[in-house]
């Protein structure tokens, strides 16, 4: 079976991360599926890493709009000369893509859309991408499935015009061997601080997220600035695009809430396994768009108590390995920071023995893996019936 993937781009990235760990964990295994990535824009560093990984990856070199035709010829060539037996589309963008690449080779292919976003409120993106997601739902009973990644997912989209037949829910999955837990010794802990330069002592609370308006950095660093306020020594850990360089407001909000020996700024990183197990806590403040986020699945398999704010699937996913908050709301994320800090080094650890628990059972990458192969399987053999008779998504396998 060989299976054509588009995707918007391939930077660092929810959806990126986990079509790179799809395709790996595919690849490794001669039963599963072949995989061509293609994207839309030219390759970033996840792409980068794909092809030096000998995935095979083609871009369309789509940088502004008046490349546009010259773009779409170079799909239908792309899919004439690798004769895909399925089409996967990867985000809004990509799923449009898809669904002209399906019907550009010599024979209409089977095609699938995948939407790695939750959809809260549609007036909260930006035009282009409102203009975007509409379009989706009006085409969006072409595709054979769309694989949401969350349940909260489906539910949004659905109200917003999207087709309740083919929704299935497959979550994100996780290596808990890439992703473990520190040392007995707590030999990870110390390494991560000596590696940033950060006091022994603190309790080290990580963001790990891009700098964007959905992420709420702002109700993040207030968050920890109340906590220290509460009698927590805190040293907050900001990393992920953007937050090595803070706009005006967010630097404000640092210097009111925080000495500058209790943040640490470190933008963009891709040795963030290496640390994670270090950190005492990871928060993550996003106001909206979070459907599954990929950080709380990689902290919990490295057994380290979570905070997350409402949004999404966050809650179902955290389970009793984490403490889930309302959105936009710093008191509550402070509360929550102290009360894991008053639990000690031994009451985090056991709060992060249940998380890892929890994505070994329920999100492991060779089980989540295996569930895109037979679905794949399945949209092969015949049009598949996928929503169950109440219209809800459920999971296959």
């Amino acid at each position: 079976m060989k299976v054509l993937h588009v995707i918007t781009a391939l930077n660092y990235g929810g959806a990126e991360a986990m079509l790179a760990k799809l395709v790996g964990q595919h690849g490794a295994h001669s039963a599963h599926p072949d995989s061509i990535v293609l994207s839309l824009l030219p390759p970033g560093r996840v792409g980068q890493e794909m092809a030096a990984n000998g995935i095979c990856v083609e871009t369309l070199g789509l940088t502004n709009l008046r490349r546009l035709p010259e773009a779409m010829a170079r799909l239908t060539r792309i899919v004439r000369r690798y004769e895909p037996d399925l089409i996967q589309g990867w985000m809004y963008h990509g799923n449009i893509a898809a669904a002209w690449a399906a019907r550009s080779g010599r024979r209409n292919l089977p095609m699938l859309w995948n939407i790695r976003h939750s959809l809260h409120d549609i007036r909260a993106e930006k035009r282009t991408s409102r203009l975007v997601i509409r379009l989706g739902a009006l085409l969006s009973r072409r595709p054979k499935a769309i694989i949401y990644n969350a349940a909260a997912s489906v539910r949004q989209h659905v109200a917003n015009g999207y087709a309740p037949e083919g929704a299935i829910v497959i979550p994100n999955g996780f290596d808990p061997q890439c992703f473990r837990p520190d040392e007995a010794d707590g030999h990870g802990r110390v390494r991560l601080r000596e590696r940033f330069g950060i006091e022994p002592d603190p309790i080290l609370v990580a963001v790990i997220a891009r700098r964007h308006p959905m992420k709420d950095h702002a109700t993040a660093i207030e968050a920890a600035g109340r906590a220290r306020r509460m009698g927590h020594d805190v040293h907050l850990l900001l990393a992920g695009a953007g937050t090595d360089v803070l706009p005006t407001d967010l630097q404000g909000a640092c210097e009111h809430w925080l000495p500058r020996n209790r943040l640490s700024l470190l933008g963009d990183r891709p040795d963030v396994a290496e640390w994670l197990p270090g950190c005492d806590i990871v928060a993550l403040s996003s106001a909206w768009g979070e459907s599954f986020p990929n950080i709380l699945g990689e902290a919990m398999a490295c057994g380290v108590s979570c905070i997350a704010t409402d949004v999404g699937d966050s809650r179902i996913i955290m389970g009793e390995g984490g403490v889930c908050v309302p959105p936009g709301d710093p008191a509550a994320i402070a509360n929550a920071i102290a009360l894991l800090s008053g639990m000690g080094a031994q009451g985090r650890r056991r709060k992060g023995e249940l998380g890892r628990a929890r994505v070994i059972k329920e999100f492991s990458l060779a089980a989540v893996a295996a569930r895109y192969a037979e679905l794949y399987e399945t949209v092969l053999r015949q049009p598949p019936t996928i929503a169950n008779s109440a219209g809800m998504p459920r999971c296959v396998g």
